[in-house]
């Protein structure tokens, strides 16, 4: 009697952590989005406000920058304060940043509100991760990361198809409305069912000048820094395709709801590559890299020539596709090559990864969106490319 009732209560907390996991995976994925449930509405947003399509990038680049920039705040804060007091002001944050995005008559006052979802996004992102792997046993932690990765890919699938849709016969404004509601749900739910995580006892937080230190220590390895700028130049890549083809499709007369389809089927490939890494990891791992880095390259040369010769529709998503199969492949590879050398210093070393991974990305995209017409930017996302697979593959000789 007393097994069948420990079986039981295993089984039942065994049931609860999964469902724990599963919302830490749906707050996880509301960064992505902020971001994917607009693209499709940029040319609607930027005429609303009197904003040129350059200008408009300016809404997908602030929001990646607090992103990157919060994300170094938010860690610390969380082992210091506790993961469930960040998770709450980061929710509040985000939901108050989205109803000013909803109301703002122009584009500084959106760009406001921006900057205030990007860092509830990122404090939001920070405890959930790390919410997800607290109780773990060691080295168990993989497997909630696995499921929060699942839910959390379920967004760039199916944002941009809603955001499309809704923006149609609901107008922009909507899209901030539904995304404010999304947050508010997601605020009750992790008030009412999602406890602190912190192991307080025998823990201490990094004082800000050992924190600045781990940090320095981590950018001497010259191998982690290329692997993260070349990761940044792919993102990079990313970000000028999200910012210059809602114009482009809008110039050859598809409708928001049509382009988020197109969206939609690049993010599936992304999440296609993605999850084909285990499967080829246990085959060959060195193989699977060269495999990534093969069709990356591919796709970054399809894209080049795409821009050169201005072709239709189908040669532009044909080759976007490619490069985003590629770069699912390739961008958890190149982390884990990345954080390898870095286990001692490990949740420092993802965070400044991510947060080079996504600043240096929107700087990046920024300048070049702002300098140059909408087809050389878009074959600029292939040069982009390139750079980052050249650079990948340099030989290194600074290695701490």
């Amino acid at each position: 009697m007393t097994g069948k009732t420990a079986g039981s209560d295993a089984a039942a907390a065994s049931h609860d952590t999964r469902w724990r996991l599963i919302i830490l995976g749906g707050i996880a994925a509301l960064g992505s989005l902020a971001v994917q449930i607009i693209i499709p509405a940029l040319p609607m947003i930027a005429h609303s406000i009197g904003a040129t399509s350059r200008d408009a990038q300016l809404i997908i680049a602030v929001y990646a920058v607090g992103l990157a920039l919060g994300q170094l705040i938010c860690g610390p804060l969380a082992d210091r304060h506790g993961r469930r007091p960040v998770m709450m002001i980061g929710l509040v944050t985000f939901l108050v940043g989205s109803l000013c995005c909803a109301a703002a008559p122009n584009l500084l006052l959106l760009l406001c509100g921006r900057a205030m979802q990007s860092l509830g996004a990122s404090a939001t992102l920070s405890a959930a991760r790390v919410m997800a792997t607290d109780r773990a046993p060691i080295g168990g932690a993989a497997g909630p990361l696995a499921i929060l990765t699942s839910v959390a890919l379920i967004s760039p699938a199916l944002a941009p198809v809603i955001g499309g849709a809704m923006v149609e016969f609901a107008g922009w404004r909507a899209l901030f409305l539904i995304l404010a509601a999304v947050i508010a749900l997601a605020l009750v739910l992790a008030a009412h069912l999602l406890p602190e995580t912190r192991p307080w006892a025998g823990e201490s937080a990094i004082p800000l000048e050992g924190l600045m230190l781990t940090y320095r220590q981590v950018l001497r390895d010259g191998h982690y820094v290329r692997l993260a700028l070349s990761s940044a130049l792919i993102t990079a890549g990313f970000q000028l395709f999200l910012a210059v083809s809602p114009f482009l499709f809008v110039g050859i007369g598809l409708t928001p709801a049509e382009a988020g389809f197109c969206y939609s089927g690049i993010a599936c490939a992304i999440i296609a590559g993605t999850l084909a890494v285990p499967l080829l990891s246990r085959w060959r791992g060195a193989a699977a890299r060269r495999l990534g880095a093969a069709i990356l390259a591919a796709g970054g040369l399809a894209i080049i020539a795409v821009a050169a010769v201005d072709t239709p529709l189908a040669g532009l998503l044909v080759a976007m596709t490619l490069l985003a199969f590629g770069a699912g492949l390739t961008g958890p590879t190149f982390m884990a090559e990345a954080i390898e050398g870095q286990r001692a210093r490990l949740s420092t070393a993802v965070g400044l990864y991510g947060a080079l991974q996504s600043g240096v990305a929107a700087l990046i995209a920024t300048v070049i969106v702002r300098l140059s017409p909408l087809h050389v930017s878009m074959g600029g996302a292939g040069v982009l490319v390139l750079i980052a697979l050249i650079l990948r593959h340099r030989p290194s000789n600074v290695r701490e």
